[in-house]
């Protein structure tokens, strides 16, 4: 009888598990992180419950470093102690086509329960309103006023172009892919 080899399990399946124990959206919020006591600005492209992707200079940041997060949501200051998950060079050869501009991925270590449910809601939030831009742009008839209202509510300062908030959308629906949505209704 021959032998069956086992499926050996990467780190990298374990990660990528884990990453996903939060629902995502994208962000535009102002952020600041502090490391060997700098602080430094920084753009956060993503976020969840569990962490946050920061798009800036990465002052020699490496995985597992942690550093002190200050994240400004709807009014109110996020702050947590966050350790590097992963870190996108400013040149990266191999960039091309990839979605992140530079910066590095964190998961919040320490963050008060009603912080981490604060960007629970923000991230629902916006996932319910891309679904409704989805919903909206797939009637046979487009109320465009209220397309472009629910566009400015998900990406503030962006362009209102009708073609431009397509694209986006299908963008975002592709890479968020709306999993779990209807429970968050």
């Amino acid at each position: 009888m021959k032998k069956q080899k086992q499926p050996v399990e990467t780190p990298f399946k374990e990660g990528w598990a884990k990453e996903r124990r939060f629902q995502r959206s994208e962000s535009d919020l102002e952020a600041e992180y502090s490391f060997r006591g700098k602080w430094h600005p920084a753009k956060t492209i993503t976020i969840s419950a569990g962490g946050a992707y920061l798009a800036c200079r990465a002052h020699k940041i490496r995985d597992n470093d942690l550093i002190d997060l200050v994240i400004v949501l709807d009014g109110m200051t996020i702050i947590t102690i966050s350790r590097v998950v992963w870190v996108n060079p400013l040149k990266m050869k191999t960039n091309q086509g990839f979605p992140y501009p530079p910066g590095f991925a964190v998961e919040f270590e320490k963050i008060p329960g009603e912080m981490r449910a604060a960007i629970d809601q923000y991230v629902k939030k916006s996932l319910r309103t891309l679904k409704a831009l989805v919903y909206e742009l797939g009637l046979p008839v487009s109320d465009r006023e209220k397309i472009i209202r629910l566009f400015i509510s998900l990406r503030p300062g962006d362009s209102t172009r009708l073609n431009h908030i397509r694209k986006i959308v299908k963008q975002e629906f592709r890479h968020f892919r709306l999993r779990k949505l209807d429970s968050y209704k």
